[in-house]
């Protein structure tokens, strides 16, 4: 009788929670994990020009009409790399020898080589002559430029 009874409520939990491993992996099954999309980028300062390995880069846009103010105090940041919270990278913002800028841009994104956006909000924030510290100069610039890849991250070019 108590074998009977044990049989009964090992069926019957059987049956209850049989379906939920196979509802769990179907589920998985329709939805491929994948890349997040892009939200809030953080910004990482180098204090050395950097150069993306010729893989990784997508597109690379000269920014020739471009200067930014040196703080007068601090380390002259060289580079900025735009990140989310995973550190996968979507650009990166250096100086070369010659103190030009380049944008080396890590993700398919439809973006104006003139940016002009990038030049209004640039001259908005007088990127020229701030020389504060870390959010003067190319660090403005690197504000100006991460609401801009936010914008357009939204909304990326399939690969």
């Amino acid at each position: 009788m108590i074998s009977q009874t044990i049989w009964r409520a090992l069926i019957l939990m059987w049956l209850v929670l049989a379906p939920f491993p196979a509802m769990a992996e179907e589920g998985m099954t329709s939805n491929p994990p994948g890349p997040e999309p892009f939200t809030d980028l953080n910004l990482r300062f180098s204090n050395r020009p950097l150069n993306p390995p010729e893989n990784l880069i997508v597109q690379t846009i000269p920014l020739n009409d471009f200067s930014v103010a040196s703080p007068f105090v601090a380390p002259v940041p060289q580079a900025v790399i735009f990140e989310d919270d995973q550190r996968q990278r979507l650009a990166v913002l250096s100086t070369n020898e010659a103190g030009l800028l380049t944008l080396f841009l890590l993700e398919p994104l439809p973006l104006d080589p003139k940016l002009p956006s990038l030049v209004q909000c640039a001259n908005a924030h007088s990127c020229q002559t701030d020389r504060t510290p870390l959010t003067g100069g190319l660090g403005c610039l690197a504000v100006c430029l991460k609401e801009l890849l936010e914008t357009v991250a939204g909304n990326p070019l399939p690969r």
